[in-house]
């Protein structure tokens, strides 16, 4: 007798693990990402990318610049947002943002229109080289936004970034 007491306390255990095992919610695999997270991804190296490519060192109380100084930006600045907007999700654009340096003694009005100005005339090359302005959107920071680590002509800028449309 004691022989089947034995042999039949590992097939209760056995039934024991697979009953258990069986009614125990699934876990997702966690190295599947959902698709907020490839978005995210992809607009943080959009941005990376976007970043490298500031277009710089407007004249002052200018809001163009020449075309044989803009060209040293101009053309990079399209390649790279053409391929960012090839790769954007649906629902985001590149932002265009005009920005002025500091201490000017205008008006913020007028500061604000320079930068806004600066940034739709990138936009419009943008467009002229053949990128759909539906993608584009372009905003003035005035002289809101100044880096610490530039120049005052290099302040005078308009940068890039991937945004969310609503």
């Amino acid at each position: 007798m004691k022989l089947k007491t034995i042999s039949l306390l590992p097939m209760f255990t056995l039934l024991g693990l697979i009953i258990a095992c069986s009614s125990t919610p699934k876990k997702e695999d966690a190295t599947q990402e959902t698709p907020s997270l490839k978005s995210g991804f992809a607009i943080d190296e959009a941005n990376k990318q976007l970043a490298k490519i500031p277009v710089v060192g407007f004249p002052p109380y200018r809001s163009t610049m020449p075309m044989e100084q803009f060209d040293k930006y101009g053309e990079n600045a399209a390649t790279v947002a053409k391929g960012v907007v090839a790769t954007l999700p649906e629902g985001y654009k590149i932002q265009l943002t005009g920005h002025a340096n500091a201490n000017s003694g205008r008006s913020d009005a007028f500061v604000k229109k320079i930068s806004t100005d600066r940034a739709k005339f990138v936009e419009s090359y943008l467009i002229k080289k053949g990128l759909d302005k539906n993608k584009l959107v372009s905003v003035g920071a005035g002289d809101s936004q100044q880096d610490p680590g530039l120049s005052k002509e290099n302040n005078r800028r308009v940068t890039f970034s991937v945004v969310e449309t609503k």
